[in-house]
């Protein structure tokens, strides 16, 4: 088949963040098979990692925009601008292209993206009328009319975009239900991140007492909020026991309210970005994802499993994945059922190891590469049989 795909970021294997590792895992794959078509946005100073694409694309839609170091009002106001403007782009390449399928990849990619005679699907990272629902039912006072005028333009908004497309691709089962609770009449499959796509077979000596968050930061708000709320409404409970503990927080990107946190706390590490995860996830002993809002794959808890590290989770963290607590991780949802978890794990090796197994062994049967790709390509198979039946 003559496949594009419309990505909103650059697919890269070494990317910030999970989606882009993916997309260009999955770009990588179906080459094999099929004859790809890409169409994507990249920031100024990527033109290396977008010639590295080359060996699996027929060919290469470029879309660049500005390095933005700041993302004050008129950062933020410009990046929307440049994600419309890449919308509209996309549509014009798939009206004039002669392709049998496109699929597209994040919501926001598909505003200006309107329905034709190619079949397409949607691959919804994320469900974005979620987190706004959240921020709306967390709100109170006068910001309480704003999130609820925000929350219902959202859902609009998403209805619309999704009914465009004959196939939605969700993360999780959740999102699945979430999203037919929203608008019943839409296709959709459950085809989540793979895990593990950065974890090998080699071993790295734990390091006692380490606690690891690692995320993405600097697009990525709610992962800023959940470091900061483990530092400091978790962690002190969890050293009145292991005074020792270390918090490592890894990944692009945190701002300065992360970065000044080692300055009155020596026993807190901010890395930045780590080329290489491998190793991080294997040294910490215990992996902390405390997500208060959003939802979905959280696809850092999958990679932590993968690498045999125990996990200890909100239920927002667990929504996703549906891992079962106690069994595969832990799930704890205040600052003191969680520390307790932590505090448990800390004093038990035994209960880490079996914790880890059990975690590894989840994700081996539910989130493997070659299961993914077998959804995928039979939702491809199915629409293009109806494409050409009379």
């Amino acid at each position: 088949m003559k496949i594009l795909f419309v990505s909103l970021f650059l697919p890269q294997q070494n990317a910030y963040h999970a989606g882009g590792r993916y997309v260009n895992e999955l770009l990588r794959r179906l080459s094999e098979r099929h004859e790809i078509h890409l169409a994507t946005r990249f920031e100024e100073g990527e033109e290396a990692s977008l010639a590295e694409l080359s060996p699996y694309c027929a060919r290469i839609h470029p879309f660049s925009y500005p390095r933005i170091s700041r993302r004050g009002i008129f950062g933020s106001l410009r990046l929307v601008a440049n994600y419309l403007a890449f919308s509209r782009f996309a549509d014009r390449l798939i009206r004039t292209g002669d392709y049998d399928l496109v699929q597209v990849e994040w919501v926001e990619t598909a505003l200006f993206i309107r329905r034709g005679k190619t079949p397409m699907v949607l691959d919804a990272h994320d469900v974005i009328t979620k987190p706004a629902r959240r921020a709306f039912e967390r709100s109170s006072g006068a910001a309480r009319l704003w999130h609820a005028l925000r929350w219902r333009l959202v859902r609009g908004v998403e209805r619309a975009v999704m009914s465009r497309f004959d196939r939605i691709f969700t993360m999780s089962e959740f999102d699945r239900r979430y999203l037919l609770e929203l608008a019943p009449c839409l296709n959709v499959s459950t085809v989540p991140i793979p895990a593990g796509m950065d974890v090998t077979d080699v071993s790295y000596p734990r390091i006692p007492e380490r606690l690891l968050f690692l995320a993405s930061y600097r697009y990525r708000p709610v992962n800023v909020e959940a470091a900061l709320w483990f530092h400091s409404r978790v962690l002190p409970l969890v050293r009145r026991e292991f005074p020792g503990a270390e918090f490592v927080i890894a990944g692009y990107g945190p701002p300065d309210e992360l970065l000044r946190l080692p300055e009155t706390d020596p026993g807190t590490k901010v890395t930045g970005f780590v080329e290489d995860t491998d190793p991080v996830y294997k040294s910490a002993s215990v992996f902390v994802a405390p997500i208060l809002t959003g939802g979905g794959i959280i696809v850092k808890i999958l990679d932590a499993l993968a690498a045999g590290t125990p996990v200890v989770t909100t239920s927002i963290g667990n929504e996703g994945i549906n891992a079962s607590p106690g069994v595969h991780l832990l799930v704890a949802d205040t600052p003191e059922s969680f520390a307790d978890a932590v505090i448990a794990l800390l004093r038990n090796e035994g209960e880490r190891e079996r914790l880890a197994q059990s975690g590894r062994d989840f994700v081996t049967a539910n989130f493997s590469m070659e299961a993914i790709l077998e959804r995928i390509e039979s939702a491809y198979l199915e629409l293009r049989k109806r494409r050409t039946s009379p």
